[in-house]
C-alpha cells in the first residue's frame, strides 16, 4: 500500500512565476498574522456587542489577508489554501471528526464556565438576543428566558461567516503562508500559538483545547490542501456546542 504524506507544493523562492518570492510571502504573512492577532487580543477584551465584535474581527481576519496577498504580494489566494483542494475527502474527514467531538461537547456544555459565557453571548445586551429574559442571580444564569428562533438563526449564520474568516486566517493565510518560510511543523506551531492566544479569556476547557485543536486543524488543512474542511468542522463544533448549552439550560 502506498504511504501517504502531508506536503505543500512550493514555488522557487528566487524565481516565482508571478508576484513576491516565497520568502517575502512568509515574512509578510508572519508580520500580518502577529499584528492582527496582537491587536485582536487587546481589542476583543474591550466592551463590544455581538455585531461589533463579529464585524471588526471578520474585517481583519478575512479581508486584510486578501488585500496583502492580492495587492501587496501579487500572488493568488489559492497559494494560501483558498482552494477546494480535496473537497470530498475533506468534507468526509470533517464530518467524522465532528462525530468524534460530540462526547467532548456534551461533557463541557453543562459546566458553569461555558454556560455563563455562551448564554451571555446568546442573550440580550451585548449578545445576539437569541434568548430573551435571562438574568444573573449571583452565581449562574437563571433557568428563565425564551429562545427567539429567528435571532438564533441569525446568530448561527453570523458565527458561520465568522468561522469562515477565522479558519481562512489561521489554517489558510497563516499556515500556508508561513510554510513558505518555515518548516511545516514551524508553520503549524506558530499559527497554533496565535490561535490559542485569541482564546484567552474564554472558558478554561476551550482555552486549553485550542492548542491540540490548532494542531489538528492544521493537519486537516495540510492533508486536504485547503482550509475549507477546517471551516466546516469548526462551524459544526460551534453550532453543536451552542445546541448543547441551550439543551442543558432549558431541559436539564
Amino acid at each position: 500500500m502506498r504511504k501517504r504524506t502531508i506536503s505543500i507544493a512550493k514555488t522557487n523562492s528566487n524565481a516565482p512565476a508571478t508576484g513576491a518570492s516565497d520568502a517575502a510571502c512568509g515574512w509578510a504573512t508572519l508580520a500580518t498574522g502577529v499584528a492582527i492577532s496582537g491587536f485582536l487580543l487587546w481589542r476583543n477584551h474591550q466592551p463590544m456587542d455581538f455585531n461589533e465584535y463579529n464585524l471588526l474581527n471578520t474585517a481583519l481576519i478575512l479581508f486584510v489577508p486578501l488585500v496583502v496577498i492580492l495587492l501587496l504580494l501579487r500572488r493568488e489566494a489559492s497559494d494560501f489554501g483558498m482552494t477546494p483542494g480535496d473537497l470530498k475527502g475533506g468534507v468526509i474527514a470533517a464530518l467524522l471528526l465532528f462525530v468524534a467531538f460530540i462526547p467532548i461537547l456534551l461533557l463541557f456544555a453543562p459546566m458553569d464556565g461555558p454556560q455563563e459565557y455562551y448564554l451571555n453571548w446568546l442573550g440580550e445586551g451585548s449578545g445576539s438576543g437569541s434568548i430573551r429574559g435571562l438574568f444573573f442571580d449571583g452565581r449562574h444564569w437563571s433557568k428563565g428566558g425564551t429562545i427567539e428562533w429567528a435571532r438564533l438563526a441569525y446568530h448561527e449564520l453570523t458565527m458561520a461567516f465568522y468561522m469562515f474568516g477565522w479558519e481562512w486566517f489561521y489554517r489558510g493565510f497563516l499556515l500556508f503562508g508561513l510554510s513558505r518560510l518555515l518548516p511545516i511543523w514551524g508553520a503549524v506551531g506558530v499559527q497554533t500559538l496565535l490561535f490559542a492566544a485569541l482564546h484567552w479569556g474564554k472558558p478554561l476547557p476551550e482555552t486549553l483545547s485550542s492548542l491540540p485543536g490548532g494542531v489538528l486543524m492544521a493537519l486537516l488543512a495540510l492533508r486536504y490542501r485547503s482550509f475549507l474542511p477546517c471551516f466546516l468542522l469548526h462551524t459544526l463544533i460551534s453550532a453543536g456546542f451552542d445546541a448543547a448549552v441551550l439543551y442543558n439550560h432549558f431541559y436539564k
